[in-house]
């Protein structure tokens, strides 16, 4: 069965699974620092919420040639620079947020939690565009605090929490 990504082409059995092939398909974009943007399986278009168990495990000869497209992805996140600054100083935003509550009241936000998910999304967006790039250096800075801040909030310390953010977490989310 024939595999396209991009302009190279290679068989493959017809025999293997859907799931193998995709996963050289991502693999191999991956090696040249390129994500797979688009899919066709026996020339029709997949999308991620189509990527389910059921396809995966169907063999290659059932749904046909696959065809990838990929894209360079410090293209995609220099194109994708605008989206991110915008998302780092709504992080920035409702870290500020917490300072006065944590402080005051010495209660721990609910909403903490969700901004910690968050913020777990956001540096892994970093790390994934940071490949390879001088902001690696920084992003192991901001791994430190983050592993403070999660340690804080382990034991409940409303006013360390606050401390890292205010000291750590928002200096770092306005420069990376």
């Amino acid at each position: 069965m024939l595999i396209t990504l991009d302009q190279d082409q290679w068989d493959v059995g017809d025999d293997q699974l859907v799931g193998e092939v995709l996963t050289e398909i991502s693999d191999r974009a991956h090696a040249r620092r390129r994500l797979v943007t688009s899919l066709k399986l026996g020339g029709r278009p997949i999308t991620d919420r189509d990527i389910q168990p059921l396809l995966l495990n169907k063999l290659l000869k059932d749904v046909g040639a696959v065809e990838a497209r990929s894209q360079n992805i410090p293209e995609i996140m220099t194109n994708a620079a605008p989206t991110i600054a915008r998302y780092a100083a709504t992080l920035k935003a409702e870290a500020q947020g917490f300072l006065t509550p944590l402080r005051a009241s010495g209660v721990i936000p609910s909403s903490l939690d969700r901004w910690f998910g968050q913020l777990a999304d956001y540096v892994e967006l970093l790390q994934a565009g940071a490949q390879g790039s001088p902001v690696g250096g920084d992003l192991q800075a901001v791994s430190s605090w983050i592993q403070e801040l999660l340690e804080a909030r382990s034991i409940q310390d409303p006013v360390r929490i606050a401390d890292i953010l205010e000291f750590e977490a928002l200096p770092h989310l306005a420069s990376i």
